[in-house]
C-alpha cells in the first residue's frame, strides 16, 4: 500500500495510542494526527513518546506524551485523565502496546514474566477500554481497536503467553462489542487488527534469539525478513486509520486480518 495525502477525516477527535513511542504506534500517531486528530501517546519509554509527540507538533498537529506501563491500572487512569484535561474528550483508543516475552516452553518460563505478558497484552487493553468506555458512551461515539496477532489461532512451542493473551484479546473484543450492542449503545465500534509480521524493533529482537541455544524454531521470522515480506509500520498505520475512521461505523466485534485480500482492497479504495 502506498502512502497518500491524508484527508482530515478525524478532525476534532482525540486518540489515545498505547505503545506510541516506536513502530506501529508511532506510525499510527503520525497518521491519525495528519488526519486531524489530537493524539495522546503513551508507553513506558518517556523519551521515545516525547520525541514522537514533538515531531507531530512540529508538523502542526496536536500531541502529548504521557508515560505509562499498561500493566499498571493507576498509570492507565492518569493517561485518560491527561487526555480529558488537555483535550476534553476521547474518541479513539488504539490498544497497541505489547510484549512477546517470554518465548520459552511453559515448564521453563519464569512465572512472573509469563504473567506480565498477560497483563500487558490482555489486562492492559481491558483496563484501557474500561476507562474510556464511559466517556465514549456519554459522547455516543467511539472507536476501540485492539492490535492482535495470528498467534491467537496458532500453537507454536514457546509462544504460550503471547498466544494466550492475544486469543483472550480477540474474545474480549467480541464481548465488548456484543455487550454494547445488547445495551443498545450506538456510535461505538470495538474491533481488532492482526497486521501480520511488521518491520519493527520487536521483530528484530525476535530474530536476535539464537535458535540453536533456545531449542525453538524462529526460522519463519528470518525468512520473512530475508524475503522482504515484513509489513511497514506506515502501512499498518493505514489499516488502523481505516478501522478508527468513519469507514468502520458498520463493523464491530470483528477480527480484521491483513490476510483478508477483499478487506485490503476495500481499504485501498476508501483511502485512495
Amino acid at each position: 500500500m502506498a502512502q497518500r495525502t491524508t484527508v482530515k477525516k478525524l478532525q476534532g477527535q482525540v486518540a489515545i495510542i498505547t505503545g506510541g513511542g516506536r513502530g506501529i504506534g508511532a506510525a499510527a500517531g503520525h497518521l491519525l494526527a495528519a488526519a486531524g486528530a489530537a493524539v495522546v501517546l503513551t508507553a513506558r519509554s518517556d523519551d521515545q513518546i516525547e520525541a514522537v509527540a514533538r515531531e507531530i507538533r512540529g508538523a502542526g498537529a496536536k500531541a502529548i506524551a504521557v508515560p505509562c506501563d499498561v500493566a499498571n491500572p493507576d498509570q492507565i487512569e492518569e493517561v485518560v485523565e491527561a487526555a480529558l484535561t488537555q483535550f476534553d474528550r476521547v474518541d479513539i483508543l488504539v490498544n497497541n502496546a505489547g510484549t512477546v516475552w517470554p518465548v520459552e516452553q511453559v515448564f521453563e518460563a519464569d512465572p512472573e514474566e509469563w504473567a506480565y505478558n498477560i497483563h500487558c497484552n490482555l489486562i492492559g487493553p481491558f483496563q484501557m477500554a474500561r476507562n474510556v468506555l464511559p466517556i465514549m458512551i456519554e459522547q455516543r461515539y467511539g472507536r476501540i481497536l485492539n492490535i492482535t496477532s495470528g498467534a491467537a489461532d496458532s500453537v507454536v512451542p514457546g509462544w504460550s503467553a503471547y498466544s494466550a493473551a492475544k486469543a483472550g484479546l480477540n474474545v474480549l473484543t467480541r464481548y465488548l462489542a456484543a455487550e454494547l450492542q445488547a445495551e443498545g449503545v450506538t456510535g461505538l465500534t470495538v474491533n481488532a487488527l492482526a497486521p501480520g509480521m511488521v518491520d519493527t524493533e520487536m521483530q528484530a529482537d525476535i530474530r536476535s534469539i539464537d535458535t540453536y541455544d533456545s531449542g525453538l524454531d524462529f526460522s519463519r521470522f528470518h525468512e520473512a525478513h530475508h524475503q522482504g515480506s515484513l509489513l511497514s509500520p506506515e502501512t499498518a498505520a493505514r489499516l488502523i486509520y481505516w478501522l478508527v475512521g468513519p469507514w468502520s461505523r458498520q463493523r464491530s466485534g470483528e477480527i480484521f486480518s491483513r490476510a483478508d485480500a477483499h478487506w485490503l482492497a476495500k481499504v485501498e479504495e476508501d483511502l485512495a
